[in-house]
C-alpha cells in the first residue's frame, strides 16, 4: 500500500469517528409528512429533548426555532422569542407552509432526583445548572417562595414558563407571606432570573439534555431519542 493510499485511508477513518462522536440526530420530513414530523417532534419533546425545528417553506424561505408545543398536525416553533404555527403545505390556519421539515436533538435525557433544598433562589436553582455542555435544563415539582413576592413576578414566570417554552406553572397559593408553585418542566434558568433575590424551599425532579451525565445527583432514569 502507497503512502498516499495509507494517508487517505487514515483520513477516512478520521473523519468517521469524528461522525461517530457526535451524537446528534436530524430526521427529514416532506412538508405533506407533517403528522409523521409532529408526531416525532412531540414524542421527543415530552421526553426532554431540547428540539430544533428547520423548515423550508414553500415560498423558499429557511426558517429555524425551538419546539414549543404540537397540536394535531400543527407545529409551534418559539423564533426570537415569538410563538409560530407550522403546517404542511396546504395549511390554511398556520403561519407557516412548510415544504420540508428537519427535526434535531442532541444526546440523551438524564433525570436526576432533587432532594430538599432551602435557601436563596441564586444559589438554590444555580445549583441546578450543571456546568459545561447542556441542551436544556428543566424542573418539575415544588416551590415555596418566603416573602412579599411581587404578583408581576410571578406573572411574568408563568407566562415565559406556559406560553415560551414546553412547560408549565400552577401557583397554588399566593399572599402576602409568599407563594406555592408546581413547576412542570420548566427550564432552571426561567426559575433562577426571577426568583434569584427570594428564600425558597425546591424539591422534584431535573431534566437535563445533555452528552453525558453531569450531575452529582442521584440518577432516576436515562431516556434516548
Amino acid at each position: 500500500m502507497s503512502m498516499k493510499t495509507v494517508k487517505v485511508v487514515a483520513l477516512i477513518v478520521v473523519i468517521a469517528l469524528i461522525g461517530l462522536g457526535i451524537n446528534k440526530v436530524v430526521q427529514h420530513y416532506q412538508g405533506g409528512e407533517i403528522y409523521e414530523a409532529a408526531n416525532k417532534a412531540y414524542g421527543l419533546l415530552v421526553k426532554g429533548f431540547n428540539v430544533t425545528v428547520h423548515i423550508e417553506t414553500v415560498d423558499g424561505k429557511n426558517i429555524t426555532g425551538t419546539l414549543l408545543s404540537v397540536r394535531g398536525s400543527t407545529i409551534t416553533v418559539v423564533i426570537k422569542g415569538t410563538p409560530m404555527t407550522v403546517g404542511g403545505p396546504e395549511a390554511t390556519k398556520e403561519e407557516v407552509k412548510a415544504r420540508l421539515i428537519r427535526i434535531e436533538h442532541h444526546g440523551k435525557v438524564y433525570l436526576y432526583e432533587v432532594p430538599p433544598m432551602e435557601g436563596i433562589g441564586e444559589k438554590v436553582f444555580s445549583s441546578l445548572i450543571p456546568k459545561g455542555k447542556v441542551y436544556s435544563v428543566r424542573f418539575s415539582g415544588k416551590i415555596y417562595v418566603e416573602g412579599n413576592v411581587s404578583p408581576i413576578t410571578i406573572g411574568k414566570l408563568k407566562y415565559r414558563a406556559d406560553y415560551l417554552t414546553y412547560g408549565s406553572l400552577t401557583i397554588n397559593q399566593f399572599s402576602s407571606r409568599g407563594a406555592i408553585l408546581t413547576a412542570n418542566m420548566v427550564p432552571v434558568q426561567y426559575l433562577l432570573n426571577d426568583l434569584k433575590d427570594y428564600r425558597v424551599f425546591a424539591y422534584g425532579i431535573l431534566y437535563v439534555n445533555s452528552e453525558e451525565r453531569n450531575m452529582p445527583l442521584k440518577i432516576i432514569e436515562v431516556r434516548a431519542g
